[in-house]
């Protein structure tokens, strides 16, 4: 039997097929190696294989600058901690926390914790408000909606673990009762009740909120009803307030309670806009209610202590390199 030869334009067919084969491979070989070294010179980490980019940065250092003014108001941008800007120990705190939370959610699904599909919508619906949140603070900065998403999704599986690593923890009463002698020896000023009245001066693009605080300031006293100054939408009075643990930043409640009966305050600058206080009343609080309070901190406190531990336990596995120079411009 007459064997079949193969023609001259069947080899021609199959030459061409192959070379556009190769073409195609080195086509989509050329646009990943595009993209993975322009990746490598965009990222602010990387954190084992994943790349954390300038706005995932920003977002973490966001939420550090708030704690910074939360705790020393914001005045703090311009204090050195042992010869360190605020501003780069704010940076370094960002790292931290980037690293402890990314160490934490690859540990996550050993532990079995996942979200549930609803949790995940949460997610997508909070990112939204986030993104919002974050654009219309600083103009400069836009965040795109995928790492809002991704920065809320982490946050609450970092949240259904620190549940799982800390739920098991009992309270010890004899370290508790130490606890709350030095608590009482420490902070005889804030275990009282006090009742004020306060104006916020608001941050806005209508007008000057300091000078706005400055022309109240020159007037007000205590005999002055405070609602009579009240403008909104950007200048705010509360009256009958009774002052609650983390109803103001930290700074701001430290003044508070160093304020005496009877007394206004001087003009307190916040994060968002200027506040002047009245304080009312000062009432000595239940020893019990007190008592309470300082339990949940207590308990608060010695959770935080356990899942510290563990969490540097994992970010001991994490490798970290940092890109020094997109780093220094932020």
């Amino acid at each position: 039997m007459r064997k079949y030869r193969r023609g001259r334009k069947y080899y021609m067919y199959r030459r061409y097929t192959f070379i556009v084969i190769l073409v195609l491979i080195f086509f989509i070989g050329a646009i990943y190696c595009f993209k993975y070294f322009n990746r490598n010179t965009d990222y602010v980490l990387k954190i084992n294989k994943e790349y954390i980019n300038k706005d995932e940065f920003l977002l973490y250092l966001n939420e550090q600058q708030r704690i910074f003014e939360e705790v020393g108001g914001v005045d703090i941008w311009e204090t050195d901690f042992d010869g360190i800007s605020a501003r780069d120990v704010a940076k370094n705190n960002t790292i931290n926390s980037i690293v402890f939370l990314k160490s934490v959610v690859y540990n996550a699904e050993k532990l079995g914790i996942y979200l549930t599909q609803e949790e995940i919508d949460y997610c997508k619906e909070e990112a939204k408000i986030l993104q919002e949140n974050i654009n219309s603070i600083n103009q400069n900065v836009q965040i795109s909606l995928d790492i809002c998403e991704k920065f809320i999704r982490e946050s609450m599986i970092e949240e259904k673990v620190y549940n799982y690593i800390t739920d098991s923890f009992i309270v010890d009463e004899k370290d508790f009762e130490k606890y709350f002698d030095n608590y009482i020896k420490n902070n005889s000023d804030e275990i009282n009740k006090i009742n004020l009245d306060y104006i916020f001066i608001q941050n806005n693009e209508t007008f000057d909120a300091n000078e706005k605080a400055q022309e109240i300031g020159k007037i007000i006293s205590f005999e002055i009803n405070f609602k009579t100054l009240e403008q909104l939408p950007f200048i705010s009075v509360y009256e009958n307030i009774t002052l609650e643990k983390n109803m103001f930043e930290k700074s701001i409640e430290e003044k508070i309670y160093k304020l005496s009966e009877k007394s206004v305050s001087n003009i307190i600058e916040g994060r968002d806009g200027f506040y002047i206080f009245k304080i009312n009343e000062i009432l000595k609080q239940d020893i019990e209610e007190v008592k309470e309070s300082v339990r949940e901190d207590y308990i608060s406190n010695k959770k935080e202590e356990i899942y510290s531990i563990q969490t540097k336990n994992w970010a001991n596995d994490i490798k970290i390199k940092k890109n020094s120079e997109i780093l220094s411009n932020l």
